[in-house]
């Protein structure tokens, strides 16, 4: 059995390589991916479907699921576009903010 110092010994250690393990690691990662924002306006036909199809298929930063663009337009866009339209509803002419990572 470990004395109570050498509990408290061992806890030390076990602390400071911890902290120096998580300090060593910070701030050396690159950044693997850059998101970038763009403004699609809306073409007669568009549905947000198909506008979220288009922009999963520019994403290059790991697999993304379809939903998650779909409703991430509209998350984005909840103010400015959708907050008084029932189904989430585009209008040609619509100007909507979507992000994907290259």
């Amino acid at each position: 059995m470990f004395t109570r110092r050498q509990k408290d010994v061992l806890f030390t250690v076990v602390l400071i390589g911890i902290l120096i393990g998580t300090l060593a690691s910070c701030g050396n990662a690159e950044p693997k991916g850059m998101l970038v924002t763009e403004t699609y306006i809306v073409q007669p036909g568009d549905t947000l479907w198909t506008i979220a199809e288009t922009y999963m298929a520019k994403n290059k930063y790991g697999p993304r699921d379809i939903r998650e663009y779909y409703h991430g337009i509209i998350e984005l866009n909840y103010e400015t576009v959708f907050a008084n339209r029932p189904n989430s509803l585009i209008y040609p002419g619509d100007e909507l903010q979507i992000n994907y990572w290259k």
